[in-house]
């Protein structure tokens, strides 16, 4: 799909050589799922650019994927120093919610974090292993299993038991947050059963 987009030429506005065309999308791709907030057409600009510059040294380059990101990854840079952030008002905090969203990701993921370590280093080693293969997206009796080399039997009770402790745990957390100020942006789902 990036090819679609990108004019990757040399000086001599001929195609660019195979490794620099890969590894110049490549760069693009990822940039334009990391940068949402640029226009691809900058971006494709910028990706273009590094093209031509790579062609006339490309001798001198030993990974060309790992230049194209490098290069990109400082003309991103070199634009957002272009263009700074600007303040932008909004009349209500409903406004506010409908542009940048309603809850504080960021903040949630550290709280989830904070949790799931919390949660980890008091459980005991065979509950710990389950956690682990939970917060993977491991969730079946079957799968747990296979991963532990266990039987299917044990590897439910297994599941049962670490669920039960996780949930006590939480529960204990969550009597303290009550307690404080700061209301718990997190809660926790996945040790309930399905």
């Amino acid at each position: 799909m990036a090819g679609l987009f990108l004019y990757l030429v040399d000086e001599h506005n001929a195609a660019v050589k195979p490794e620099i065309r890969i590894a110049v999308e490549a760069a693009y791709r990822w940039s334009v799922r990391e940068y949402r907030n640029i226009d691809e057409a900058d971006l494709a600009g910028m990706a273009e650019g590094i093209a031509l510059a790579m062609s006339k040294r490309l001798d001198e380059i030993q990974s060309p994927r790992r230049y194209a990101f490098a290069a990109l990854t400082g003309r991103i840079q070199g634009w957002f120093r272009a263009h700074p952030a600007k303040m932008v008002s909004y009349g209500s905090e409903d406004e506010l919610d409908r542009e940048i969203g309603s809850e504080d990701r960021f903040a949630t993921d550290v709280e989830r974090r904070l949790l799931f370590a919390q949660i980890r280093s008091r459980l005991s080693e065979r509950d710990r292993q389950i956690f682990i293969l939970l917060e993977q997206d491991v969730s079946s009796p079957r799968e747990i299993a296979k991963v532990l080399e266990i039987s299917y039997w044990a590897a439910a009770k297994a599941l049962e038991r670490a669920r039960e402790r996780m949930a006590s745990i939480v529960m204990v957390e969550g009597a303290g947050a009550e307690q404080s100020s700061k209301p718990r942006l997190f809660t926790p789902k996945f040790w309930e059963r399905g």
